[in-house]
């Protein structure tokens, strides 16, 4: 005699509510962070400093919808062309 009763299963675990964030929150708390390590290893105005906020900058673009890809993202944030923002960045990336 063969048993057709489905294998018990796990109850369903409860799941846990996520957070939801404003575009302001991610905004402050992006720029937060980069400033958090910005002042922790006391970098200049150049390089660092720009590469993190070349990373905010497109972050926030992403999210909002407003670039699919970084040439985007410099376009819609900077009032620069891709390379010369790039340039800013590759002097911390040698």
């Amino acid at each position: 005699m063969h048993d057709n009763t489905p294998p018990a299963t796990a109850a369903p675990q409860p799941t846990v509510p996520r957070a939801a964030f404003t575009d302001d929150d991610v905004v402050t708390a992006l720029n937060q962070a980069a400033d958090d390590i910005l002042d922790a290893v006391d970098a200049g105005d150049e390089g660092l400093r720009d590469a993190l906020n070349l990373m905010v900058n497109a972050t926030i673009a992403y999210l909002r919808g407003d670039a699919r890809d970084l040439r985007e993202a410099v376009e819609h944030s900077y009032g620069e062309d891709h390379e010369t923002v790039l340039g800013w960045v590759e002097q911390v990336a040698r």
